[in-house]
């Protein structure tokens, strides 16, 4: 038996490498004093992906200390990736699944063990050297990270052994949301965006745009223009998941679908006449390109995914509600052991909001929980 010994922060691992770019994740052991019991010192682990549209954000930004806190509490390592954003050098979703695929992969190899006795042997190791048992690893994000959580589940193996996506987007893509443009404001409390301040981001993409692969893009702010205004972007990459929505194309940056475009197909067949929902939603799924339907989560549902816990707001105006509650028919469907827990009232983001943690403790120890018992934890623990 021994005792995990952390630092007050994380650990940065590069888990890959993209034409010189360094793609990175950070480890956050378990709480200092944590028993490990086995012989091999391995852990369970969670590896979250954060939101952002996939197209803005990194590892810290909307970041759940809520949950880091609750899962390293139990004993738990969490891992938080950063991946390729969209748009960047003919990046699309399907560069997103294998950057989740390396991250996995790194994390149950040889590679981060190998780099934690690296630094363990230079006394450089910030914490007590563990092992990640490759058959105890969750996937978990929010919003388009909650993407990332599904792309596990389709793409992965073995299959991560549990599934917690948050408020996530991607569970019904083949709805108005995402494909009718936005002539009115759609997001509580935003007017719509300006797309002419974001030329350089919409296609055909500048040089720049077309050149460059971004992994890392924070969230960073200026001071407002004047008294009682907001604090402008000072990142150009952070209006974009919303301005694609906004216009109706996000699916022609998520499939790289832009000439002809996706979506305008999409958008043309959905204003038709159907006898059933399932006869117009089987005309869209046959107007996607095969190839892209690997992206696709609510195509890739199967007997074979892990358990699932779906968390979601009900008054979500970023990604519906409904989008979980398709997920979660088609788990069901599928006979996978799933979950689903509406947060009345919630909007996007709703865990990161003034004493999130004190308002919405229930849905966040229901989420704790879940992964505690999925993962097979102990909750013996031994504080110093």
């Amino acid at each position: 038996m021994s005792l995990i010994i952390s630092p007050p922060g994380p650990l940065t691992l590069i888990y890959k490498t993209v034409s010189n770019v360094p793609i990175k994740l950070d480890v956050y052991p378990p709480t200092a004093g944590t028993e490990v019991t086995n012989q091999s010192s391995e852990i369970s682990a969670v590896l979250w992906f954060h939101g952002g549209g996939l197209a803005m954000g990194n590892r810290t930004n909307f970041f759940p200390k809520w949950l880091q806190t609750r899962v390293n509490d139990a004993g738990i390592a969490f891992i938080s990736v950063d991946y390729r954003l969209i748009p960047s050098r003919s990046v699309t979703a399907h560069q997103v699944v294998e950057d989740v695929q390396d991250a996995f992969a790194f994390v149950r190899g040889t590679s981060f063990s190998s780099a934690l006795d690296s630094l363990a042997s230079g006394g450089k190791l910030p914490f007590t050297k563990f092992r990640i048992d490759p058959r105890s690893v969750a996937a978990a994000g929010s919003s388009a990270g909650g993407t990332c959580a599904y792309f596990a589940a389709m793409h992965v193996q073995p299959k991560p052994a549990a599934l917690l996506p948050i408020f996530a987007m991607a569970g019904d893509f083949l709805t108005p949301h995402y494909l009718e443009p936005k002539d009115k404001p759609f997001l509580t409390g935003k007017p719509l965006f300006d797309p002419s301040r974001s030329k350089d981001y919409l296609y055909p993409f500048s040089p720049s745009v077309a050149s460059e692969i971004v992994s890392d893009s924070p969230v960073a702010f200026n001071p407002p223009a004047g008294p009682g205004l907001p604090p402008l972007p000072a990142n150009p990459r952070m209006p974009l998941g919303l301005l694609y929505l906004q216009l109706g194309t996000t699916l022609d940056y998520y499939t790289g679908e832009h000439e002809p475009s996706l979506s305008q197909s999409l958008r043309e067949a959905n204003a038709a006449d159907y006898p059933t929902p399932q006869a117009r939603k089987q005309k869209l799924r046959e107007l996607i390109p095969q190839k892209h339907h690997a992206i696709f989560p609510e195509f890739g549902v199967d007997s074979s995914w892990p358990p699932t816990l779906l968390i979601h707001g009900s008054a979500d105006t970023s990604a519906p509600v409904a989008e979980s509650q398709e997920m979660y028919q088609a788990l069901q469907n599928a006979g996978v052991l799933s979950r689903i827990k509406i947060v009345e009232g919630a909007g996007h983001l709703f865990d990161l909001v003034p004493e999130a943690d004190k308002i919405h403790e229930e849905p966040f120890d229901d989420a704790a929980e879940f992964l505690k018992t999925v993962l097979g934890q102990s909750l013996a623990l031994s504080f110093t």
